[in-house]
């Protein structure tokens, strides 16, 4: 007799669990988290739209101004000097020739040369 009451009692346990996993894997998912939430944002509030393009304009003044532009390109031409030297100076020695024969050319003919256009 109690060994029918232990199985009982392990059925129903067995039977709890299935349906619990069951509710666990068929259930209702909870709602996906968004990338940007926009009540998060400020510059979604009422007037912040104004105060973001203010500080974007002073960001960028504050860049320009900072003299941060001629750093990051210092240290990009360093990074690209040391992952290919040969290619960095042949970009150089191009850009120079480009220069020179530009230069060359104002002086022959006394005019500026003309800039592509973008199709071509």
């Amino acid at each position: 007799m109690q060994a029918d009451a232990a199985r009982r009692r392990m059925a129903r346990g067995l039977i709890a669990a299935m349906f619990a996993a069951a509710i666990v894997v068929v259930g209702p998912s909870s709602p996906r988290a968004e990338a940007d939430p926009g009540w998060l944002n400020p510059c979604n509030a009422p007037g912040g739209s104004y105060v973001c393009d203010k500080a974007e304009e002073g960001a960028e003044w504050l860049y320009d101004k900072s003299g941060t532009g001629s750093l990051v390109e210092g240290v990009s031409e360093a990074i690209d000097f040391g992952t290919d030297p040969l290619g960095y100076m042949e970009q150089k020695l191009r850009s120079g020739t480009q220069g020179m024969f530009e230069a060359f050319g104002e002086e022959l003919t006394g005019k500026k040369p003309s800039t592509p256009s973008a199709g071509n």
